[in-house]
């Protein structure tokens, strides 16, 4: 299976989207629609839940995705939470639930799993926009640098490495601070 380029197209995500749907046709119900807070938690954290999802696709590591993926759980737990609530003032009855509840027991092992491959798998960078590198002539452990070229790279290496057309660096020059202590009398 090809790598996700887009975070809609994992897994988790979409069963977390089919969630929110489902949230969405529920809190305009009379009950959910006049408590503010309960619809306003229940679509906050389903949103939580997508939007952590989106943002972990876009992290570096997978460490960190991962992380993001268990927040984006925790936020799915609150919105189970909010939803027992508003069962409880029967502003949604358990057959309204039920949609949300097969959903869920698909997504929570969908999570379980893509977290587990995540901290047992090592982080994966293309190089994007460059043509792979010859393995010839480079030097690996073990290897002497020596090799296949006949001298020490470094020493062919060695010259002016600056850029001519680089203008000259402010850090080499004294900062007007050092100059306004020259000037001071108090010899502080």
């Amino acid at each position: 299976m090809a790598p996700a380029r887009h975070y809609s197209e994992l897994i988790v995500w979409q069963l977390a989207e089919e969630i929110r749907i489902e949230v969405f046709k529920l809190t305009p119900k009379p009950g959910f629609a006049t408590d503010f807070k309960a619809k306003d938690q229940a679509e906050d954290s389903i949103n939580s839940t997508c939007r952590n999802i989106a943002e972990g696709f876009g992290c570096e590591t997978h460490a960190e995705f991962a992380r993001f993926l268990e927040i984006s759980r925790r936020s799915l737990n609150e919105l189970h939470d909010v939803l027992h609530g508003a069962l409880l003032k029967k502003y949604v009855s358990a057959s309204e639930l039920a949609p949300i509840r097969q959903l869920s027991r698909r997504i929570y092992p969908a999570f379980g799993r893509f977290i587990a491959y995540l901290k047992r798998t090592p982080d994966y960078r293309p190089q994007r926009g460059r043509p792979p590198r010859k393995a010839e002539g480079r030097t690996t452990k073990g290897q002497d640098s020596t090799s296949k070229r006949g001298g020490n790279r470094t020493d062919e290496r060695k010259g002016n490495r600056t850029d001519p057309r680089e203008p000259d660096r402010t850090d080499r020059q004294p900062d007007r601070t050092d100059l306004r202590r020259k000037d001071r009398t108090d010899h502080r």
